[in-house]
């Protein structure tokens, strides 16, 4: 899962890696990235549901827009695995032991550069979900069927009424292994 709406202004780059250089490049003027998750070596079961028997190359962080920032477009990915296809090496500051270390490494994760890597096969689907935190003394509203509690000293939970989808979806048939999902702050990549 990949946020592609995080402020560039919350990254510096004199703290990032080569491998994140230069700055991804996020959704709307002076956005990058971040990576919430990225889970390799996904099957298909004999029924047809995703399988995993492995560790995420970076665990779950959940959505977390900075309070009074604009919705967050979080994105997850799920690419075709070729059998080429290998987790980042030691010094990447995507590796699973780097990745989960230091938040920093998250930032400017580029779908680009991973989908351009190898062993990367083809994009098979995508989603998105759209995350707003609204300001501090703010109503909470998350749209016109929203409402909320105001947060008080012993606690408060806004509540939100579902909204109707008006999107579709397909199925796309694919069986066999998979690639990497990337969930979007950005990424859920399946292996």
């Amino acid at each position: 899962m990949i946020d592609l709406s995080l402020p560039a202004s919350r990254v510096d780059p004199s703290q990032l890696a080569p491998a994140q250089l230069p700055i991804a490049t996020g959704l709307g003027a002076n956005r990058t990235t971040r990576l919430h998750f990225w889970q390799a070596g996904l099957t298909f079961s004999a029924n047809g549901t995703l399988v995993n028997t492995t560790e995420p190359v970076a665990y779950y962080n959940g959505p977390m827009p900075p309070a009074g920032d604009i919705a967050h477009d979080y994105v997850f990915y799920l690419f075709q695995q070729e059998a080429a296809f290998a987790p980042p090496p030691p010094d990447s500051p995507f590796n699973v032991n780097n990745v989960n270390a230091a938040g920093i490494n998250r930032n400017s994760f580029s779908v680009q550069r991973f989908a351009d890597g190898e062993g990367v096969g083809d994009l098979v689907a995508a989603n998105y979900i759209r995350v707003q935190n609204p300001a501090p003394g703010s109503n909470g509203t998350a749209g016109p069927t929203a409402t909320s509690s105001t947060p008080s000293a012993t606690g408060g939970i806004a509540t939100l009424s579902p909204s109707p989808f008006t999107g579709s979806a397909e199925k796309l048939g694919v069986r066999g292994a998979l690639g990497s999902i990337v969930l979007g702050s950005v990424a859920l990549l399946l292996a």
